[in-house]
């Protein structure tokens, strides 16, 4: 009898702890993917402060590191203004907002740029090296803090989902700023950069003439499976499906529900696509897909050697070039 008793235990740890390792594994990833990590308030130790220099020595933009924070200081000592709009469900979203010179009277109407950053970024370091530039070629600058970063609310990121519709809203919002009858373009890198492109399956303001879209994934499932090979060696099934009910759950949506592949196929916006070719972290191959899905008037500029978000910083004068020939082809 006391046999079988141990039998029974060992059997039942056998079949269980397969269970709780899919099960802490599936809330570490929905944990890391989509919550909003906490504020550190502490100081931190000398320690703590050397071991994050590290990390940022090994990151892909880390040799331009010196380029970027000199853009954002440039960028805040211009004073920008600070702007909140409410988004469809409810949350406090921020933007800064930066008006070039008023063209002459009867000159031309105003150009204005929405800038819609990275995952995880810090709002104002993705666009770090082109701020100047945009802003004296007479564009104003409309920086969104998305959902989850920065001063805007919400507990979590959504991978375009939902930041779509807030794009929209900004979108929106910069008409009434420029006046309706101005130019407007959409811009986003990485996560951003999908954002833009779901966007474009939206109805938006008929003001908008082009979107540059830099390193964009094709879904929010992709590039989340991507990551999970990638970065933790795990097949997507049943980890995927779990998260993602998880995530429905708790986040309000599923990574299934929006596709940048599908956003394309019925686009009519014009769209630069734009990807660095050393980029470790969104596959060229998803820029390329995006692309040949667009239906659209499309072009396509890969950047030799640049790393995940960091084609501006690689190659600023053809990037810098490219980007706003294309502009300059659609404004009205």
């Amino acid at each position: 009898m006391v046999k079988n008793r141990k039998k029974i235990r060992r059997t039942a740890a056998a079949a269980l702890t397969p269970l709780l390792l899919l099960a802490g594994e599936t809330a570490f990833f929905y944990y890391y993917s989509v919550v909003r990590f906490p504020e550190r308030r502490k100081e931190k130790t000398r320690r703590q402060l050397r071991r994050e220099e590290r990390k940022r020595a090994k990151k892909p933009r880390a040799r331009f590191e010196n380029t970027v924070q000199e853009g954002i200081r440039w960028f805040l000592g211009q004073e920008p203004e600070l702007h909140t709009i409410t988004s469809f469900d409810g949350l406090k979203l921020c933007a800064y907002y930066l008006p070039a010179e008023a063209p002459a009277s009867g000159k031309r109407r105003r150009n204005i740029l929405l800038l819609m950053h990275g995952y995880r970024a810090g709002g104002l370091t993705d666009f770090a090296g082109l701020y100047r530039f945009y802003h004296e070629q007479g564009y104003d600058l409309l920086v969104p803090f998305e959902r989850s970063h920065g001063p805007s609310e919400g507990r979590y990121i959504c991978f375009g989902v939902k930041e779509r519709f807030d794009c929209r809203d900004w979108a929106g919002y910069a008409v009434r700023l420029a006046g309706e009858d101005c130019n407007l373009y959409l811009s986003g890198i990485s996560m951003g950069c999908a954002t833009v492109l779901m966007a474009a399956g939206l109805p938006l303001p008929a003001n908008v003439r082009a979107i540059i879209a830099d390193c964009g994934f094709t879904s929010p499932k992709e590039i989340l499976k991507t990551v999970l090979k990638r970065d933790y060696h795990l097949p997507a099934f049943p980890l995927m499906n779990l998260t993602e009910l998880l995530t429905k759950w708790r986040a309000g949506f599923g990574y299934s529900d929006a596709s940048t592949l599908d956003a394309m196929r019925n686009c009519r916006i014009p769209v630069l696509f734009i990807h660095g070719e050393k980029d470790t972290f969104v596959p060229v191959q998803m820029t390329l897909d995006n692309y040949m899905a667009c239906s659209a008037p499309k072009e396509l500029l890969i950047v030799p050697g640049a790393a995940h978000a960091a084609a501006s910083l690689q190659d600023p004068e053809g990037y810098r070039r490219t980007a706003l020939a294309f502009m300059k082809k659609y404004e009205v």
